[in-house]
């Protein structure tokens, strides 16, 4: 029993689209609805031609799962063979074989209709929906017409045939929009990783995993943007400063130790940076291009400011790696008030100067303009 419950879940979870699911979620609920019919028909003592046509049904739905499961690249015909078979052949000779309009059949006659939609596409989805209205029409316009056409059932076997065919009907459209609905679900959230996911890529750095140029020129865009309904307190430029880094002798490193290690090196002092800037108060680190990093932060002040930069100019010197035990790895830096300047562009150039004149000086330390 674990192993044939085992093989129907290795194939259910082996179906990639919703319109493999619900097919074959239709013909399970199929084979079941057509055994149940089958032994409550029994139970009633149908006549012996809704009983055959019964048995039928229920014998021709098993063989099409059968041959859908050995044979998937025929799913399309597979599909137009199961709605022509039920709407044009089993249900309206069901309907004549078993009460008429006074058994339950109605029912499978509207979910007939219903299968048509959630199984085919397209134009043939159209056509085979009014074929089968019209097929479905014309049993009931013959069934009026031609009243001895149809076989009675007593009144025991039409309340048994109605509360079957409710059940049957409830169950089998309860399975496939939960499905439907469930399968929407789960797509909802995956496209919404996946626009997460396009964001990030949009906006972050593929290497440090930090904002990118592009992102960091946004920020700063709105911090000297010349709208009052774009400003807001936290991007006040009175309170935010730029600093830039740049990691000392990057390109001996890369040459020593490979590019490689490199990458390990530039991710480790992303960290760093990325930690140190807190979003609540509009505080952003960024990769600026190379071993260039770029970050705006939020003070009260220039030694405040220059106090944030140093931790990190701190933090970054007490890195160590299991590939160069020994290695120290500095940055220099410069600080820049964003009130100092009336431009983005001046502003890079200034902190891109207090950089240069930190280099200049003997590197691992910060310069403020």
């Amino acid at each position: 029993m674990n192993v044939f419950r085992n093989r129907v879940l290795q194939f259910w979870r082996s179906l990639e689209t919703l319109d493999e699911r619900i097919y074959y979620m239709l013909l399970s609920v199929a084979d079941i609805a057509g055994l149940i019919s089958t032994i409550v028909g029994f139970i009633q003592k149908l006549n012996i031609g809704a009983l055959c046509l019964t048995f039928l049904t229920f014998v021709f739905t098993v063989l099409l799962s059968v041959i859908s499961v050995r044979h998937p690249e025929q799913r399309k015909i597979q599909k137009i063979v199961l709605i022509i078979a039920i709407n044009f052949f089993f249900f309206p000779a069901s309907f004549f074989l078993s009460g008429g309009i006074h058994s339950g059949m109605i029912l499978f006659l509207l979910t007939g209709l219903f299968l048509v939609g959630i199984t085919l596409r397209g134009k043939l989805s159209g056509y085979i929906f009014a074929a089968s209205l019209v097929a479905m029409e014309m049993t009931l316009f013959f069934a009026s017409l031609y009243p001895n056409l149809t076989i009675p059932m007593n009144e025991q076997q039409h309340y048994l045939d109605v509360e079957v065919t409710l059940f049957l009907t409830s169950m089998s459209v309860y399975a496939i929009t939960t499905l439907i609905l469930s399968a929407y679900d789960r797509e909802c959230r995956q496209n919404e990783k996946l626009m997460e996911k396009l964001r990030n890529l949009s906006t972050r750095d593929e290497l440090s995993g930090l904002f990118n140029r592009r992102e960091l020129f946004q920020r700063l865009e709105m911090i000297y943007s010349s709208h009052p309904a774009e400003q807001s307190e936290k991007f006040s430029r009175e309170k935010m400063y730029i600093a830039m880094f740049d990691v000392d002798n990057f390109k001996h490193l890369n040459d020593t130790y490979g590019h490689s290690f490199g990458d390990v090196v530039l991710t480790a002092v992303a960290k760093v940076l990325n930690n140190a800037a807190n979003p609540q108060n509009g505080e952003l680190s960024s990769r600026y291009g190379g071993e260039e990093f770029v970050s705006i932060l939020a003070a009260d002040s220039l030694d405040e400011a220059y106090s944030k930069a140093d931790t990190v100019r701190q933090q970054i010197s007490e890195l160590r790696f299991e590939e160069v035990p020994d290695l120290v790895i500095t940055i220099s830096g410069g600080v820049v008030a964003c009130s100092s300047e009336d431009e983005i562009k001046l502003i890079m150039h200034d902190v891109d100067e207090c950089l240069y004149k930190a280099k200049a000086a003997g590197k691992n330390r910060i310069f403020c303009h």
